[in-house]
């Protein structure tokens, strides 16, 4: 029972049950990515006269929070199943392949190479991913085994009218 209910209830049991509430709250809101970061996303890919409504935005948050931890423990199974405490971009590239999320890998795979390049321009280009495949061997997954070209194309979103898409910015 709630203690608020309970008539003559100590006023410092009240205030813990309340403080254990908000821990909880913030325990599952902390599991989420913010609203913010969903809302910025939004407001870069669709046009500028679209509305989201609250309610889109959270079942968005939900879905991309569920997306993002199932990719992550296939990373990091792939990383305990190699004796790896870090888990690297190879590893969330090796996860959706691994999930069937092929179609993803061409356009993470030059965005990534992109971003290392803008971050670190000297080592970037040295530290390209190779294009990741699926390989028909019966192997499963991994990496050609030569380099994305050089000024390969950039990633564009399919909705935004070809507005190149960064979600570092």
């Amino acid at each position: 029972t709630n203690a608020a209910n309970i008539a003559g209830a100590p006023l410092n049991l009240v205030a813990e049950e309340v403080n254990q509430e908000q821990q909880g709250f913030k325990k599952d809101a902390d599991e989420y990515m913010p609203i913010a970061n969903i809302t910025r996303i939004l407001r870069r890919i669709l046009p500028t006269h679209a509305k989201v409504a609250d309610d889109a935005k959270e079942a968005i948050q939900e879905c991309v929070s569920e997306f993002i931890s199932f990719i992550t423990a296939e990373a990091n199974r792939r990383c305990r199943r190699d004796y790896r405490t870090t888990v690297t971009p190879e590893d969330v590239l090796a996860a959706m392949a691994s999930l069937g999320f092929d179609d993803y890998l061409e356009s993470l795979t030059v965005f990534l190479n992109n971003h290392r390049t803008q971050q670190d321009p000297e080592r970037g280009s040295r530290n390209q991913i190779s294009q990741f495949v699926r390989r028909d061997d019966g192997v499963g997954v991994g990496f050609l085994h030569h380099q994305q070209p050089q000024g390969a194309p950039t990633v564009t979103n399919k909705f935004g009218g070809g507005k190149e898409f960064d979600p570092f910015q």
